[in-house]
């Protein structure tokens, strides 16, 4: 007796058959050179707006920072962080103006905006800083006290290229007001009673700066020599 032929497509699953909850692989869209070359370009634009950024806010900070102290310090130092953190939040707003793209930038590509400009910041404050310490006056006296009157000679002795001074005390067991006398390199002063503040005030062609040095006349009334009767 003979069989029909089994169906080989009933029961079970063929060899042909499209199996069930596979997902599909997902292609990687090839990128043309135009568009390489155009994710370059916005990646250049938007390093040198973060450098630009970081130079201007840290010659900004050093201009605002104030005069440095005896440490190289600012009194206004903290301005410059917060001048820095700003120039890094406003990037953002400054690609929107440049008409690029920021959707598709991601936590890495902002924390690379922020320490491009962080560096910059920091690299331009410093050189700065550095390059005003040297400009910094400093100067001595021939004497620091006596009796009145007392005549004191003052040399500046910074060994920078200063151009311009102005001399000035305070007598601050007096009216404690600041009097300037003199805007000659080296100067002479004749002091009366009291204890008087020395300031030198001397620029250059880039700064205005105030010497670190605090100096203090001390002239004290003369012995009375008493009158024999």
């Amino acid at each position: 007796m003979a069989c029909a032929p089994k169906n080989k497509t009933s029961g079970g699953a063929g060899l042909s058959d499209v199996v069930i909850g596979e997902k599909p692989v997902p292609t990687k869209k090839v990128r043309t050179k135009a568009e390489k070359q155009a994710e370059h370009i916005a990646r250049i634009k938007r390093t040198l707006v973060a450098s630009l950024i970081g130079i201007g806010t840290g010659a900004i900070a050093f201009y605002l920072g104030g005069i440095p102290d005896v440490a190289g310090l600012q009194k206004d130092g903290f301005l410059g962080i917060m001048l820095m953190l700003a120039g890094i939040v406003i990037q953002k707003h400054i690609f929107i103006l440049m008409g690029m793209e920021t959707g598709k930038l991601g936590t890495k590509d902002w924390f690379y905006q922020g320490f491009i400009t962080f560096a910059f910041w920091f690299m331009t404050w410093a050189i700065l800083l550095t390059g005003s310490i040297g400009t910094v006056p400093s100067y001595t006296a021939n004497v620091t006290s006596g009796t009145a009157p007392l005549a004191v000679q003052f040399n500046e002795t910074s060994g920078n290229s200063l151009t311009a001074w102005n001399w000035s005390f305070t007598n601050v067991t007096g009216n404690n007001t600041q009097v300037s006398w003199s805007t000659e390199q080296n100067a002479t002063q004749t002091f009366g009673i009291g204890n008087f503040s020395i300031a030198l005030n001397a620029s250059n062609s880039e700064r205005f700066n105030v010497a670190r040095k605090v100096m203090f006349i001390n002239v004290t009334a003369p012995a009375v020599t008493p009158v024999a009767t």
